[in-house]
Order: structure tokens, then C-alpha cells, then sequence
């Protein structure tokens, strides 16, 4: 039992196991258990599905087309509880991986193991609601939700997302099992004369005659699918949508994105549910925007549940950049994963060694050298760094609640991951004075100071002060 008064949630992104590490007895990786253990809750992000066997593969993985299949087995939920983690953040762009059945059996085994989850259900209002967690400092309450939008500067529109679209659909009918998806579009922002070039070849080549099609309700167009007609493809003076995406007229050339209203405004009804009902409220956001900035639909969002009672927006979508305070609340914007063994998957989909050129006898080991020696190669033509850069340092974030669970500070504990053989990605506590413990505060410091926040570095973390 402990014997302190303060609420301390400690936080991570992406973990998937595929081999057992609880036998892994390196000194400085049971320290780091030793840490996530001490925490009332440990958060992790469970970046796929746990499933039996019998559920078939979706035709893309991670909404992606040579994505890995993460389809963990079903005593991944003994091995997270063994390495610290007490709760899971469900909601991502791999749950669906094995469909509608996958994820029904991820939470069939999530249950069964006792580990609370929120972000995906057997309908949109299971997906959607707080699971609610009691602590011995108080009561806990997760929302999660996962993006889909069209990531980068929309080059190419995402393909309708089969298997993670929920539904409320009773009585009549049985609802539809997916994900809480945070939705978004992207505006385009280009000069006059190219707007009125793209109003010409629409018109020209009778795009404008498909758009009314699909307002109608028939053709084809993957985020029609999932908006009400009334928003979809409304055409201004300055505004114009051009085979799927969304032009607007401006006297710069840029890039902006906004979250679907529906999905902000189901969030948002959560969060003041939960904020009545819990003593710190927590919502988890799995974006997948690469890069480094902080994207227009993600502030728009966390900001909204700022003001509706969050009291931690989390983002973990698996790249770190930064903790913001807003309102006295803290916004962390992505963290390192925690284990993340989504190299080591021991079966490919005959199909997908296919899509990637290689036999179908090819084993998952060819698998992963081609897709490495594939990403190796698109570096060094284009000259872009890779759009998931490998860390070896990096934090566990904390969030420290007081007594009256009011929220004082946000801690950073360094740790630095396994970067090659078996043990991959398998986190280490770093100690203070090492060279790696600096490098991953100066690294942190440096992504939270040019979100205005200030880290003071103390004996065995980073700390950011938050004041009410």
C-alpha cells in the first residue's frame, strides 16, 4: 500500500507483444517495470488486436496496404499486466487489423484478463463511452479515439477505413463493432488563379455532375461515406472541392486540417459525462499525422475537451513532440512506444507477401528486410528523413494530481530502447549523470519549450510545473 497522497498516471504509446518478456531480467528494464508499477495507473497504447486464430485478416493493415498484421496472442494480457501496464488506450489504426471478429475478441480477452480499455466496443456508443477506473487517490475515466483523415498534405485520399466504422443500428438490426474515430478533412489553401484552373477542369470534364451524384447518395467517394450529406462537398465562392479534396482560395499557398464536427461533438458529450462522474478525466488521441508539427485538428480537439472537463489530452500515436499546458491542463503530444515488437510478427498474409513482391513462401523475416531495405531506399532518393525516425532516447510522461486530484505537474523519466536482435524496442530506465538520461531531457526539453512550456530538470526526471 502507499503511502503517499498524490495521484500519479504514468503514460506510454505503442506496446504489442509477440514474444514473452516478463523472462527479460536486464537490471535497468525491471527498474523501468519497477517505475510504471509504482503509478496508480500505467497507460499504454495496445497498437493491435488479440486474437485466437480464427479470425481472417483484413485486406489492408493499419489502414495501410503493407502495414504489419499485429494479431497478438492471447497471453499478450498476462504479459502487459507483467511489464506494468494496468490500462490500454484500444483505439488505433491496427485494432481492425483482423476485423469486425478482431476486435470482439480483443475485448473478450481484454475482460477476461481484467485490464480496462476504452476506444472500441461492439457498437459506436460502446466505442465512444469512458471506462471508469477506481484508484486508491481517486476515480479515473479514459476516452480513447483514433484519427482517419488524410494524413500529410492529402496527395492521395485514404481509403474507406472496412472494419473500424461502428454503428448504432438496433433494434431492428444488430450494431456494428469498430472503433471511436476522430475523423478530419484537410483545406487546401491556393492562390486565385489556380482555383479558377481547378474550377475549369471540374467543370470541364463533368466533375461537378459526379459531385451531385454523390450528394444525392450514389457514386463513389470514400469520405462521403462517412459524413452527412448536408456537410459533404458544399462548393463557396472561395471554396471548392476537387476530387475529394477540399480547395479553399487564399492569398497563401498552405495546409490546414479540421475535425469532423459529429465525432468532436461525441467527445466532447463524453468528456462532461465523465467529468461528472470521475475525479480526473483522461482523453487519449491515436494520431497517425507524421512530421513534426502539432496539426490544426488535433489543438482543435484537445482544446475542446480541455474545456469540457479533460484534465490530460494524450496523444500517442507513437512520435514525442512536446507537452503543452492549456488552461491548466496538460496536453502531451505523443510519446515512444513501450515494447513495441511490430517488427518481430512471426506470420505474414500470404497476400500481403504478394503486394510487397515477394513469394508466398517468403517467411516474415524476408518480410520485414524488404520493407526496411524498401523505406532505406525511398530516404535516400528522396532525401526525407523516415516518417517514424528511431529514437533511442526517450520519456515516460506522469501526470501528478494532488490530494483534491487537482493537477500539479508533468514528470519525464528518461529511458532509452534496444535497438537491434530480439530484444528490440524493450525499454531501459536510464540514471541520472549518464549520457543518454541528458540527451532525452535535452530532447524533451527542447520539443515542450517550443510549445511556450518550460521542463526544469531535477535529480531523476524532467518536470514541468502546471499552475491552475
Amino acid at each position: 500500500m502507499s503511502d503517499r497522497e498524490e495521484m500519479f498516471l504514468a503514460f506510454t504509446s505503442n506496446t504489442y507483444l509477440e514474444h514473452p518478456v516478463s523472462v527479460f531480467e536486464d537490471a535497468d528494464f525491471l527498474k523501468c517495470v519497477e517505475l510504471v508499477k509504482s503509478a496508480d495507473i500505467f497507460f499504454a497504447n495496445l497498437e493491435g488486436a488479440i486474437i485466437e486464430g480464427h479470425e481472417w485478416p483484413a485486406y489492408g493493415s493499419g489502414m495501410g496496404w503493407t502495414g504489419s498484421y499485429l494479431g497478438g496472442p492471447t497471453w499478450m494480457v498476462d504479459e502487459l499486466k507483467a511489464i506494468g501496464v494496468s490500462a490500454v488506450c484500444a483505439a488505433n489504426n491496427h485494432v481492425a487489423d483482423f476485423g469486425e471478429l478482431g476486435i470482439l475478441s480483443t475485448m473478450k480477452h481484454l475482460r477476461a484478463g481484467g485490464i480496462p480499455f476504452a476506444g472500441i466496443g461492439a457498437s459506436l456508443a460502446e466505442a465512444s463511452e469512458p471506462t471508469y477506473i477506481q484508484t486508491p487517490h481517486g476515480r479515473v475515466a479514459l476516452i480513447c479515439a483514433a484519427d482517419w483523415g488524410p494524413r500529410e498534405k492529402m496527395d492521395l485520399p485514404v481509403p474507406w477505413p472496412a472494419g473500424y466504422m461502428p454503428s448504432d443500428d438496433g433494434p431492428w438490426f444488430p450494431s456494428r463493432p469498430g472503433v471511436n474515430l476522430l475523423r478530419y478533412e484537410a483545406a487546401l489553401q491556393v492562390d486565385k488563379r489556380a482555383m479558377e484552373d481547378l474550377k475549369r477542369i471540374s467543370t470541364n470534364l463533368d466533375w461537378e455532375k459526379a459531385k451531385v451524384m454523390r450528394l444525392a447518395g450514389g457514386g463513389q467517394g470514400t469520405q462521403a461515406m462517412n459524413m452527412r450529406s448536408d456537410q459533404w462537398e458544399l462548393d463557396t465562392e472561395t471554396r471548392l472541392h476537387f476530387m475529394g479534396r477540399r480547395f479553399e482560395e487564399s492569398d497563401t499557398w498552405g495546409f490546414k486540417t479540421l475535425p469532423y464536427q459529429e465525432d468532436l461533438d461525441r467527445i466532447v458529450k463524453h468528456v462532461r459525462a465523465a467529468r461528472r462522474q470521475a475525479d480526473v478525466v483522461v482523453v487519449a488521441l491515436h494520431d497517425q499525422v507524421h512530421g513534426p508539427d502539432v496539426h490544426d485538428y488535433i489543438r482543435d480537439t484537445a482544446y475542446a475537451a480541455i474545456d469540457a472537463g479533460c484534465d490530460v489530452f494524450l496523444c500517442n500515436g507513437g512520435t514525442a513532440k512536446g507537452i503543452e499546458i492549456h488552461k491548466g491542463k496538460a496536453i502531451l503530444h505523443g510519446q515512444e512506444g513501450y515494447a513495441f515488437q511490430n517488427n518481430q510478427v512471426k506470420h505474414i498474409p500470404p497476400s500481403l507477401l504478394e503486394r510487397k513482391g515477394l513469394n508466398r513462401d517468403a517467411s516474415a523475416a524476408d518480410f520485414y528486410q524488404a520493407r526496411a531495405e524498401g523505406g532505406q531506399r525511398g530516404v535516400e532518393a528522396s532525401g526525407i528523413p523516415h516518417i517514424f525516425p528511431e529514437e533511442r532516447q526517450a520519456t515516460i510522461q506522469a501526470a501528478i494530481f494532488d490530494k483534491d486530484c487537482r493537477l500539479t505537474e508533468i514528470r519525464a523519466f528518461p529511458i532509452e530502447f534496444i535497438r537491434s536482435g530480439p530484444r528490440r524496442s524493450m525499454p531501459r530506465l536510464l540514471e541520472p549523470g549518464s549520457e543518454g538520461f541528458d540527451k532525452a531531457l535535452k530532447r524533451a526539453t527542447a520539443l515542450s519549450e517550443r510549445l511556450g512550456t518550460h521542463m526544469e530538470v531535477r535529480d531523476r526526471y524532467g518536470v514541468v510545473a502546471v499552475e491552475a
